[in-house]
């Protein structure tokens, strides 16, 4: 019942998949080790993943530049805010040598007046629900605007 749920919203985000296309950006489905990957790339590098676990349907937001739109992180649900500020920080961006050689580093933002270094692949991880649907579109939107405008 979650998946139909979550295929359902899915289907309800057609307009935010047609934003992201009309942006440039390329969906890629790949077969993975317990289903499928769905990705959403510009310029050949992961914006945002969708990744289908038991529980459901998760974004994960590759939010490279998330202290570019740092007043849309302090518009989301109280909820979604406390998932990234709690979710592990990036041992790279606190000590460079911490991490694997092939990590890209985080995402560093302030949250509230508190500076948050996020790990790129859970800072940024939210079930997908009727709550989270917008917040998720307009944080992904935000990231393919700046990547946009810096490249």
């Amino acid at each position: 019942m979650k998946v139909l749920n979550a295929i359902l919203l899915c289907i309800k985000c057609t307009s935010f998949v047609e934003k992201l296309i009309e942006q440039g950006c390329d969906l890629v489905i790949k077969e993975a080790k317990s289903g499928y990957a769905a990705s959403y790339q510009l310029d050949k590098k992961t914006i945002m993943n969708w990744v289908f676990r038991k529980s459901g349907v998760f974004a994960r937001i590759y939010g490279d530049n998330a202290g570019k739109y740092e007043d849309i992180i302090a518009s989301l649900p109280a909820e979604m805010q406390k998932e990234m500020t709690t979710s592990r920080d990036c041992k790279r961006l606190i000590d460079p040598t911490a991490c694997r050689d092939t990590c890209v580093k985080g995402f560093v933002y302030t949250l509230n007046g508190d500076t948050h270094k996020k790990c790129r692949n859970g800072g940024m991880f939210f079930l997908l629900t009727n709550e989270t649907a917008e917040q998720i579109v307009r944080l992904v939107c935000a990231e393919v605007t700046v990547r946009k405008s810096t490249s």
